[in-house]
């Protein structure tokens, strides 16, 4: 697995990235890198999972001029064939994809959206998640599927987190059914997101 972390405040190495306890875990190594060109040097098929955190792509001037910013490259049409190239037949992509409340953002979905179809991921789908302390109190991910098959059924997740509870890995916000419902969105943003296509409804999570 590899994690894109994008911080844009500073060149310096962000303290919750070199902190956390996986630093520790010797399967983890770290890079402080260009995202982008990283994995213009990955050879294919090398990950099974790809999550990107990064910062927005993009703002605006107070004009109200659409301004991008650097880590737009990480929202290009070349940068996400690159990822699915990178990725196994099965492989799986996570992305932030900003709140479906803002229309420039909401935009900005759809599109992203449609460029992972168009190269190669077989399904994209978007998920809210509630954030308090974002702009609109929401902010959602698309999940890119190579297969879709790729993900985890219901069954495998739940018995997952079975697991870390015998293990004393409580958890204060997440649980099963909040990712599964994740995907279930308001009807006005769904038509935007999907259009006229028809959702694929899968049973894997």
């Amino acid at each position: 697995m590899i994690l894109l972390y994008c911080r844009l405040v500073s060149r310096i190495p962000d303290p919750f990235i070199t902190n956390i306890a996986f630093r520790d875990d010797p399967r983890v190594h770290l890079h402080f890198a260009d995202g982008s060109k990283f994995l213009d040097e990955t050879e294919d098929g090398f990950y099974q999972v790809i999550i990107q955190d990064s910062s927005d792509p993009f703002t605006w001037n107070d004009k109200g001029e659409k301004v991008e910013l650097p880590s737009n490259t990480l929202y290009s049409k070349e940068h996400f064939r690159n990822i699915e190239r990178s990725l196994s037949s099965d492989g799986i992509f996570n992305f932030q994809a900003e709140t479906f409340n803002i229309e420039s953002d909401l935009e900005g979905i759809v599109d992203w959206r449609k460029q992972a179809i168009d190269v190669g991921f077989e399904n994209a789908r978007y998920g809210s998640i509630s954030i308090s302390t974002y702009p609109t109190g929401q902010i959602g991910f698309l999940l890119c599927e190579k297969s879709v098959t790729s993900c985890s059924t219901p069954e495998e997740v739940n018995e997952r987190y079975t697991s870390m509870l015998k293990n004393g890995r409580e958890t204060s916000y997440y649980h099963p059914k909040l990712q599964q419902s994740s995907f279930d969105l308001p009807l006005w943003v769904e038509k935007r997101i999907y259009q006229n296509e028809s959702k694929t409804i899968s049973s894997e999570m």
